[in-house]
């Protein structure tokens, strides 16, 4: 009996000390994870949960302006490093996220396409839950996510599912890798819709504003280590410089010449984050973004802001542009060979 006492209270002890062992393990791999691939900057003085919920318990508070390292980015959550431990903030209030280095891969948080479907014949989705199909013109791109089972498969607005269309009525250009491209391959497309709606208040001279940039965002090329800078191309935003007056979301006012050209710039800054770049200057709508793209993923521009990126590629990118009938479409392609600078 004595025996058997002294056996299960050492192999208690035992237990207990591999439980000790393993809650330590746990800690310290909770203060001592791999190293963030990413950066970011705190928009807003916020708490830091311990997990990814509201619900969690609270690490502190990280003040506005905190340069913090960034491990992953969903489109709720990014998890931050935060004194010597991991925890998490609201995505929207985290800016400027870059990979420490652009080579590595995309920014987080950014779904991975795979090529551009050009429309061949009129055509038409219908997003979960609404009532009327989206419409789609003959002549327009579509960036695609995947394609699976003679269907491609896309993002639209802020919608957490992709919608999909029959791969029947498209041709489907591939994408290839930037280590890969030859002179005049297509590295990256990608596309966000915007109201062709007459009725809406200021909508004709949306519309007109993004023909306009978009005409002016032919033909761009960025040679290596050059800078491009979107208000250096489409600016200044007035009427003398062709602009209508539209509605504009900067937060400055509701109406203003140039209205529409930020989704144009935030279509091409959703290719810059998936190759290599380095962002110079970017600055968003607000923290809660914009109709067209989820939160944290839109770049605004007006006459004092500006969004630049700097081309780290190897060769000299050119830039295409495409809107049609509520559909718009940017291209990244590695120059001709006499493109090149």
């Amino acid at each position: 009996m004595c025996k058997n006492l002294q056996s299960t209270g050492v192999r208690c002890g035992l237990i207990l000390i591999l439980l000790w062992m393993m809650l330590f393990s746990v800690a310290r791999a909770e203060m001592s994870e791999e190293d963030a691939p990413f950066w970011g900057v705190i928009g807003k003085k916020m708490s830091v949960h311990r997990n990814a919920s509201e619900s969690s318990s609270t690490l502190g508070t990280i003040e506005k302006d905190t340069v913090v390292d960034v491990y992953s980015k969903g489109r709720t959550w990014t998890k931050i490093g935060f004194k010597d431990r991991t925890g998490y903030v609201l995505t929207k209030y985290v800016e400027l996220v870059q990979r420490k280095n652009p080579f590595d891969g995309p920014m987080p948080g950014t779904s991975k396409h795979v090529a551009v479907a050009f429309v061949t014949k009129d055509t038409s989705f219908l997003p979960e839950g609404y009532r009327y199909p989206i419409k789609v013109t003959a002549g327009s791109y579509l960036s695609v996510h995947t394609i699976k089972e003679g269907k491609i498969y896309f993002p639209y607005r802020r919608e957490p599912e992709d919608v999909r269309l029959s791969d029947s009525a498209l041709e489907l250009i591939p994408f290839v890798p930037w280590d890969e491209a030859k002179p005049g391959d297509l590295l990256y497309a990608f596309t966000t819709f915007y109201s062709m709606s007459m009725s809406k208040e200021g909508n004709a001279g949306r519309v007109y504003n993004i023909d306009l940039a978009t005409k002016r965002l032919t033909h761009i090329l960025v040679g290596q280590n050059e800078v491009f800078s979107f208000n250096a191309i489409c600016g200044p935003y007035t009427e003398e410089n062709g602009y209508k007056s539209a509605p504009i979301l900067s937060g400055e006012s509701t109406m203003g010449f140039g209205g529409g050209v930020c989704q144009i710039c935030s279509t091409i800054y959703n290719i810059v984050l998936r190759i290599p770049a380095v962002i110079e200057d970017m600055n968003w709508h607000s923290q809660g973004g914009t109709s067209y793209l989820p939160a944290g993923f839109d770049a605004t521009v007006s006459n004092t802001k500006d969004m630049k990126f700097r081309n780290i590629l190897p060769y000299t990118l050119r830039i295409e542009f495409e809107s049609l009938d509520g559909v718009m479409t940017a291209f990244f392609y590695r120059a001709e060979d006499s493109s090149e600078t």
